[in-house]
């Protein structure tokens, strides 16, 4: 019974793949994206995550996840980089050989667009929430600068070390922590969530959207 039921279930699957063949790739496209003023800018863009600089227009030198990054919904760039940007598939659909197995990755992608789509809205970070920030960690003994990108995605430096993390809701993870956050002023609270005395008070310091 388990093995006609799942037959039942891939059936008609199996046919829309081979009826609709391979999705489509994001064509490649060029942007440019300046830091004005040595300033946070995001450039939004579809990127299929999949970017690379090719050409650098500033003085200062333009270096990944330092000044300048990108997220599925976009490229940023700080501290004065201004460069283009490859975004999206270099490739079209495939080659007719491997258009079974396109078809059927791409299936996998269609069973997800439904819950994407639904939770796409939940994923993007409020708008307040969303720049370069600077605090001081007085547990830690150290300036701490992050950026948060749309998507919840962020990076940042903590005195010499430098760490990755997400924002999702009200929970931010930085690293080896764990923050609740609140929008305050002009940035916000940051309260670990192990202990509610290592609390740190962000201010903007970069633009948003």
């Amino acid at each position: 019974m388990a093995v006609s039921s799942w037959a039942r279930v891939l059936t008609p699957v199996v046919c829309i793949a081979l009826v609709l063949g391979p999705l489509p790739v994001l064509a490649e496209q060029t942007i440019r994206c300046d830091s004005r003023g040595f300033g946070y800018r995001y450039c939004r863009i579809d990127t299929d995550d999949r970017v690379e600089m090719v050409r650098q227009h500033s003085l200062i030198d333009c270096r990944e996840n330092r000044s300048w990054g990108y997220d599925r919904h976009g490229v940023w760039v700080d501290r004065g980089c201004s460069a283009d940007f490859r975004v999206g598939s270099r490739h079209g659909s495939g080659h007719k050989a491997a258009a079974v197995g396109a078809a059927l990755v791409g299936l996998a992608a269609l069973a997800a667009i439904a819950n994407s789509k639904q939770s796409q809205a939940q994923e993007e970070v409020a708008s307040w929430a969303v720049g370069t920030f600077r605090g001081y960690d007085e547990v830690e003994g150290a300036d701490v600068e992050l950026t948060i990108l749309p998507g919840g995605s962020l990076n940042g430096r903590a005195g010499r070390n430098e760490f990755t993390g997400m924002l999702k809701g009200s929970r931010l993870e930085a690293g080896r922590h764990v923050f609740r956050v609140q929008a305050s002023g002009n940035g916000f609270i940051a309260t670990d969530e192990r202990d509610s005395r290592h609390r740190v008070v962000f201010q903007r310091s970069g633009g948003g959207y």
